[in-house]
């Protein structure tokens, strides 16, 4: 799925404005979860009226992803919200839908929207503590058994940092290699994924390390 974000007739993101408040860990998290939504993991999406849906992220106080569908194929992000404010925030998010055209097929986009991805890279460049974050919560995702997510966080990552062809230069492996091994039917062998973490963790100037603990829910 492709994931957009709506724009207000002043060029404002509401979704954005969200992000950009959200603490660095959270906003990783946040990030992780629009990643398995891109990949057409709903599981913890429902409907909440008005044609508004509801996805629940396990990070911070409740925080709730509030988006709109045009079928398998597009996500229009509206805004974000906690459980405290989960009544205000799906109503924030039915007016904002209210300004995108329904048709029999689904949802006609008349607004200005703009990819999330745009979203992520901008603060990965500017901030420091997110773009570590962001680092983390991919190599956990990988290690999780999670390697679609994982492999998606690490391209949004790679491309807000160094790009594939400083890393390529800085692994060794090919840059159309590094791309078909973070693309969404890449299979990467293990030893080439160390090595390009490693890479990725020395640009970073962090050294992630690996600590037993309680699984999550």
């Amino acid at each position: 799925m492709e994931l957009k974000e709506y724009l207000t007739e002043a060029g404002v993101s509401p979704f954005g404005a969200w992000f950009e408040e959200l603490d660095p860990q959270a906003a990783a998290r946040v990030t992780v979860a629009l990643a398995r939504m891109e990949n057409g993991n709903l599981v913890n999406a429902k409907g909440v009226g008005a044609g508004v849906m509801e996805c629940r992220i396990d990070a911070g106080p409740g925080y709730r992803i509030y988006f709109g569908r045009d079928g398998d194929t597009l996500i229009i992000l509206l805004a974000g919200g906690t459980k405290r404010r989960q009544q205000k925030d799906n109503r924030g998010g039915a007016v904002v839908l209210g300004r995108v055209q329904k048709t029999e097929e689904g949802f006609m986009i008349m607004a200005l929207t703009r990819s999330f991805k745009d979203s992520v890279q901008a603060r990965a460049k500017r901030d420091a503590t997110f773009r570590r974050a962001l680092l983390q919560e991919g190599v956990e995702c990988l290690l999780q058994g999670d390697t679609e997510t994982g492999k998606a966080v690490l391209r949004d990552y790679i491309n807000a940092t160094l790009g594939f062809e400083r890393l390529a230069r800085a692994s060794g492996i090919s840059s159309k290699s590094l791309m078909r091994m973070f693309g969404p039917d890449g299979n990467p062998q293990a030893s080439n994924l160390f090595a390009v973490i490693a890479r990725l963790q020395e640009a970073e100037k962090v050294e992630l390390e690996v600590r037993a603990a309680k699984a999550r829910g």
